[in-house]
C-alpha cells in the first residue's frame, strides 16, 4: 500500500481484502516459476505480526507454513522454520549438500535485513 510505504508498521497492516488466498496463491505461483527456471533457487520469508500480535508463531506464519508444505515437496526443498521469529526457509537440498555453510550465511543475512532477528 503506497500510503504506508514509509510506515514502520507497513508489514503489520492488513490489506483489507479479507481473503489472503489470492495473494498467497500469486506468491506461490511466482515461487514455482522461479524454482522451475533456477535450479539453485531457495526462498525465505517472515510472517509479520499484525499490530498488537506477538512476533512468536504469528497468524501469517501459520498460514504461510501450511501453503509451503502443500506446494513445495520435501524431496526438493528442506523446510526450515523458526517459530519464535515466525520465519520460514525453503532451501534446495542440492544447495545444502553443496554448500555446508549455507544455513549460517542465511542466518547472517536475516540478521542483517531484520534487526529483531538477532
Amino acid at each position: 500500500m503506497k500510503n504506508h510505504r514509509n510506515s514502520p508498521y507497513k508489514y503489520n497492516l492488513l490489506t483489507g481484502l479479507n481473503e489472503a488466498r489470492p495473494v498467497i496463491n500469486t506468491c506461490v505461483a511466482i515461487m514455482e516459476e522461479v524454482a522451475s527456471r533456477d535450479e539453485r533457487s531457495s526462498f525465505g520469508f517472515i510472517g509479520a505480526n499484525m499490530i498488537g500480535e506477538p512476533e512468536v508463531n504469528t497468524k501469517r506464519f501459520r498460514v504461510y507454513r501450511r501453503f509451503m508444505a502443500t506446494y513445495f515437496t520435501e524431496d526438493v526443498f528442506e523446510h526450515l522454520f523458526n517459530i519464535k521469529k515466525s520465519t520460514y526457509l525453503l532451501v534446495r537440498k542440492t544447495e545444502l549438500e553443496g554448500r555446508p555453510g549455507l544455513l549460517s550465511e542465511l542466518d547472517k543475512k536475516f540478521s542483517e535485513l531484520y534487526s529483531f532477528f538477532d
